[in-house]
């Protein structure tokens, strides 16, 4: 028996992809479920912390400068701040201290 993995494409457009459940692409696999998902114009701090599994202080210092709300209430334009936080593991610095020779 062949263990079967599951890969995930993420495709921004305007268009949408003309790709169909069940097909089957050469070389890649069958297609077994297709999403599309609509952001809203602003999102709170409390749901990018949700969505990328930090807090809610962590996301206003990283992403703070994008703040289109006041200081109360975060709030973020999506197309901003989700690819700063997707790739927020390649800006962070590592915290171990080198070693003495």
């Amino acid at each position: 028996m062949t263990i079967l993995h599951k890969y995930i494409i993420v495709v921004e457009s305007h268009l949408p992809p003309r790709i169909h459940l069940k097909d089957n692409l050469p070389n890649i696999g069958i297609v077994v479920e297709l999403k599309s998902e609509e952001l809203p114009n602003r999102v709170t701090a409390a749901w990018l912390s949700e969505r990328f599994n930090l807090s809610r202080k962590t996301i206003i210092e990283k992403v703070g400068m994008y703040n289109k709300g006041d200081e109360n209430k975060h709030l973020y334009d999506p197309k901003e701040v989700i690819p700063i936080l997707e790739n927020l593991h390649l800006q962070s610095e590592k915290r171990n201290s080198r070693r003495k020779n």
